[in-house]
């Protein structure tokens, strides 16, 4: 018999593309699943379509709970999930009907922990695919090389299927908006192979009113999920701690510029001084620095010095050209 995969929907205020979300769900050529649809306490038809197909599908379960963000419905989620497969898909994008198929095919063929498929971003008027590389399989330490890199292994939650075991008591950081960057690259890591599908079975909808569609001064959650994930690759992949230091410097100027840009968002300059003293604790060495592109190796040198002065000259730079 197939093996249930339990399939999590945090909802939240999406009552234009639920209906999609769910069909393409419900339809999924892979049948033996568990839906498990988290009313996070919406305001709008949301919880009443959901109770709908309920109804109509007894693989349909719903909560219905009281407002606590994405991370607290995802959790909410995995407390009542019984499968032995986990799936997430966010409620304002949908997935091809032969998705849990072909990843469950992959997980079983090839015997491994995690199954990560393509992404076709879906704008207004066009659509793109994220990856052009083929199917493979990677190890552990070649998941994680991707991961730093923005490879082929992204932060990103939905376009998995994880064995449960992956999971167990594991629960996503309540009230960050950047809750996959807490959570992903520990389960890669407790991975022993992972399997990248090359077709582009979920489909990422972009839509301007999404959490991640403007900055404010909570997108330092994901400043905070860096350094944090800094420290355990020094721990556990010191091979690649060189590498990840670049990316977290680089992470701490995009968001002083971001904060430079809405200067509003940031009036007693609280997020700017806790950039600062992100870039204070990180120490390089003169080979490591020898190791960048001397673009990276200049971004680096001037944020030690200023990382105000850093940023100005950058964006002066950017608007110039």
């Amino acid at each position: 018999m197939d093996k249930l995969i339990s399939v999590i929907v945090p909802i939240y205020n999406v009552e234009k593309y639920l209906t999609k979300c769910i069909e393409s769900i419900i339809n999924q050529t892979y049948e033996n699943l568990e839906i498990i649809l988290v009313d996070d306490g919406s305001p709008d038809n949301c919880p009443i379509i959901c109770d709908e197909y309920a109804k109509r599908d007894s693989r349909v379960k719903v909560i219905h709970k009281k407002n606590g963000g994405l991370s607290d419905a995802r959790n909410a989620g995995l407390d009542i999930a019984t499968g032995e497969y986990i799936m997430f898909i966010d409620s304002d994008d949908f997935v091809e009907i032969d998705m849990m198929e072909s990843m469950m095919n992959n997980m079983i063929d090839n015997n491994v922990d995690l199954v990560v498929c393509n992404i076709k971003y879906i704008y207004d008027n066009s659509e793109k695919v994220k990856y052009n590389q083929k199917d493979k399989v990677l190890d552990k330490y070649e998941a994680m090389q991707e991961y730093i890199k923005d490879g082929i292994v992204q932060a990103v939650a939905w376009n998995k299927l994880y064995k449960r075991n992956l999971i167990n008591d594991m629960r996503y950081k309540v009230g960050k908006i950047n809750e996959d960057e807490f959570f992903t690259y520990k389960i890669v890591d407790r991975t022993n192979k992972i399997y990248y599908n090359s077709k582009p079975f979920y489909n990422y909808v972009q839509r301007n009113t999404s959490i991640m569609g403007s900055y404010s001064i909570k997108r330092l959650d994901a400043v905070e999920a860096s350094y944090e994930r800094l420290n355990f690759i020094k721990e556990r992949y010191p091979e690649l701690y060189v590498e990840e230091k670049k990316n977290f410097i680089n992470l701490c100027i995009f968001n002083y510029e971001m904060i430079l840009k809405n200067i509003n968002i940031d009036y007693y300059k609280n997020g700017r001084n806790i950039l600062k003293d992100y870039i204070k604790k990180i120490r390089f060495k003169n080979k490591e620095l020898s190791t960048y592109c001397l673009k990276d190796k200049i971004k680096i040198i001037m944020s030690k010095i200023s990382l105000n002065y850093c940023c100005r000259i950058l964006m002066i730079f950017r608007d110039l050209n």
